[in-house]
């Protein structure tokens, strides 16, 4: 019974635990903020609307529009003020929002409902949806050291209904903010008609000067890169040279960068939606110009140090140098991939206005992503398989290989296939993939002395002694001083009805230099052997049966 009876409140439990909970009632205290009172120093509010979020952004535009900055204080929490500070600083603080909205801010009118809680109907995994709110984001402005975030809150006073305001933390910074984006000394000395609002919400001036700001930023570019050209040239060393000439194009994108970003924030102040395009684009170039400066330095190290070809780097000498030519390659593609990655994050978090977009496409893309990823599995599957090469290093730059019967040098690994030559001076490519899973004999891994069979077929009668005494002498005469010919060892290793199948070990050192040492000496020994035939006057090369001879 007492097992029954625990089954039986553990049953209880559960069910109760997967029962829905009841939903929040709208008096909740977590559905807004309690105050005592709500600025109480600027008396009774007018007739305005601070029912839901959009009500209270309609309303405070419309005030603001209207220059009634005595209303639209009513609009902000001035908690941190005192009642009597109230209705002095209330207005100015509402004029000055004033300024830094139109100059800066651009409304999230998707994100703002007319239902009083804030709740917004959508998917689930969508951020803000089905759930009460009582503080909502407007946007994110940044100061020089830190970015200043302007919400709305939904506040409840004692004694009167809730209501959504300019949060008091953001009140709070609103001289901040006024001092950074206010009109600029330049803005100012304009004359009245080009201060004025043109398309799109720009000022007639920034459709008259940022075309302006543009060709003087790809001038002073254009003279950064022939600077850059000429301090090459003061240095006699070529590495240095070099390296002072991979800058240039990394320095022409970084001054056009800094002009555009110091003449749209500091020399004049762009409009909210000018500034939605600028600030991303300038995060993207200098995150472009770093990146290819560390790509163009790479590929500069990497020149210097591949000793000018493959055929260099596959001395058994320089495996020093095939180590760092590969780590250098691996290094460049770790940079891209960063480089790319970086640039796509900053580019999508720089850009406010598709922030919820953005969040609704990463929770709703599932299918899309499994499409997408599904078609670039190739793609990705060889750039990670290029990067696993350059780390695990089973083949490197220079190094001599046997591919699928290609006796071969790998010339460059790249993103997606390694290029290999091959000892006819053609190029065989071969997806990185295919690469890393297919086996290959990779010479230049194993040590520098080695042996290269050579094995040849004589007559049953053929004399191994003096085949053995032709082989030392082959040796020394085509000894280059990469072989051992203390070494070298001749052996008789098979037998049948066609003769006898000798083995003649042929030691060396260099592995670049092996295949013409042992095509040399397979034919010094033919005529070693066709020597010692005339000489003995006995049969030494394996003779054809008679038979297959043709007739006459």
């Amino acid at each position: 019974m007492r097992v029954f009876a625990r089954f039986g409140l553990i049953l209880i439990v559960a069910c109760a635990l997967l029962l829905p909970a009841p939903a929040r009632a709208q008096d909740s205290p977590l559905a807004w903020f309690e105050v005592d009172t709500l600025n109480p120093g600027l008396g009774t509010p007018p007739d305005i609307n601070r029912d839901s979020p959009r009500a209270a952004v309609e309303t405070l535009m419309g005030l603001l529009g209207a220059r009634d900055y005595e209303g639209a204080a009513h609009l902000l929490d001035l908690s941190d003020l005192s009642p009597g500070e109230q209705g002095f600083h209330g207005p100015d603080l509402a004029r000055k929002l004033g300024v830094v909205i139109e100059r800066q801010v651009v409304i999230p009118w998707n994100d703002l409902t007319d239902r009083p809680d804030g709740w917004i109907a959508g998917a689930d995994k969508e951020p803000g949806t089905g759930r009460v709110r009582r503080s909502i984001l407007v946007s994110l402005l940044e100061l020089d050291d830190h970015p200043v975030p302007l919400r709305l809150n939904r506040v409840k006073p004692q004694a009167d209904d809730p209501v959504w305001i300019i949060a008091r933390q953001s009140v709070r910074d609103i001289p901040l903010l006024y001092d950074r984006f206010q009109p600029t000394r330049l803005e100012r000395a304009m004359p009245d008609w080009a201060r004025k609002e043109g398309p799109f919400g720009m000022y007639v001036w920034e459709w008259l000067l940022l075309p302006v700001i543009g060709l003087v930023a790809l001038v002073a570019g254009w003279l950064a890169y022939h600077v850059v050209s000429r301090l090459g040239r003061i240095s006699d060393r070529r590495f240095v040279q070099s390296i002072v000439r991979a800058f240039r194009w990394p320095a022409t994108i970084i001054v056009v960068a800094m002009i555009l970003g110091l003449a749209t924030s500091r020399l004049l102040v762009v409009t909210g939606p000018v500034s939605l395009v600028v600030k991303p684009l300038v995060l993207l170039l200098y995150v472009t110009a770093i990146a290819l400066a560390a790509v163009l330095v790479a590929d500069e190290v990497f020149d210097r140090v591949s000793l000018n070809s493959p055929k260099d780097l596959a001395d058994p000498d320089n495996a020093s140098y095939r180590s760092l030519a590969t780590l250098i390659s691996g290094i460049r593609k770790f940079v891209i991939i960063v480089a790319v990655m970086v640039g796509a994050g900053t580019l999508l978090s720089s850009i406010e206005v598709f922030n919820s977009l953005g969040y609704t496409l990463l929770a709703g893309a599932g299918a899309i992503t499994i499409v997408l990823g599904f078609a670039a599995r190739e793609v990705l599957g060889n750039i990670l398989a290029a990067v696993q090469i350059a780390l695990n290093r089973s083949a490197r730059i220079g190094d001599l290989i046997v591919f699928e019967g290609n006796f071969c040098t790998v010339e460059r690994i790249h993103f997606t296939y390694v290029q290999l030559l091959i000892w006819t001076g053609t190029r065989y490519i071969v997806p990185v993939s295919d690469f890393v899973t297919e086996k290959f004999e990779n010479i230049s891994a194993s040590e520098e002395r080695m042996v290269r069979p050579i094995e040849m077929t004589f007559a049953q009668s053929a004399d191994v002694a003096a085949l053995r005494d032709a082989f030392d002498r082959v040796v020394a005469r085509i000894d280059d001083g990469s072989l051992a010919p203390d070494c070298a060892v001749t052996r008789v290793i098979a037998q049948d009805v066609f003769g006898k199948t000798v083995r003649f070990e042929l030691p060396t050192t260099n592995q670049a230099t092996f295949w013409e040492l042992e095509c040399r000496a397979r034919e010094e020994l033919l005529a070693e052997a066709a020597r010692i035939e005339e000489e003995t006057g006995h049969p030494i090369l394996p003779q054809g049966p008679q038979r297959d001879l043709p007739d006459g």
